[in-house]
């Protein structure tokens, strides 16, 4: 049971009980009877809970910008302290920072296209008939899925290695998807 609930909290799914239940029942006989078809479902739900929070990352970081660039012309404006004023432009530059260094818009678009390639590779190996799907397909769904998640792991390091070097964030980022040295 408790190994359930990491794989619920990993995945970022609810844990009411009846939630849990229902979670509970499809790992389990896809474990036992598929162990392709639960290792792509852990994968999903690992990429899911990854794309989820670099959304949030993304859209808290770019309302706090917007936020604190307003705060500090509204403080300008009402002619506050200066150690006041600076202060609030000093959070949005440093949120500004954050988002270039970090790149969560960047992670956004990353992980949710590795969970929808995820996605649609289940629900294609769903659509065989159980009976047909053999020892063969299994290791082909297997390929697939870390082919999908070798991808996504490489576009991340090339982005991690632009970023160490200086390169502006993102710039390029489709075309040197490919670019896994």
């Amino acid at each position: 049971m408790l190994d359930l609930r990491w794989r619920v909290y990993r995945c970022g799914l609810p844990t009411s009980g009846a939630t849990l239940a229902v979670v509970a029942k499809t790992p389990a006989q896809a474990s036992t009877s598929d162990p392709a078809l639960s290792y792509a479902q852990n994968q999903m739900g690992y990429y899911k809970g990854l794309s989820r929070r670099a959304r949030f990352a993304h859209q808290a970081g770019e309302i706090m910008i917007l936020l604190t660039a307003a705060a500090t012309v509204i403080a300008a404006a009402l002619h506050a302290l200066a150690i006041v004023t600076a202060s609030i432009a000093a959070v949005t530059l440093v949120l500004t920072g954050f988002r270039q260094v970090f790149g969560p818009s960047d992670n956004w678009v990353r992980t949710s296209r590795a969970q929808m390639a995820l996605e649609h590779a289940i629900r294609r190996y769903e659509l065989t008939p159980e009976d047909r799907r053999d020892a063969a397909s299994q290791h082909q769904m297997m390929e697939l899925v870390i082919s999908i998640c070798e991808k996504e792991s490489g576009q991340w390091a090339v982005e991690q290695r632009r970023r160490a070097a200086g390169g502006v964030p993102g710039a390029g980022s489709a075309a040197n998807s490919s670019d896994t040295s």
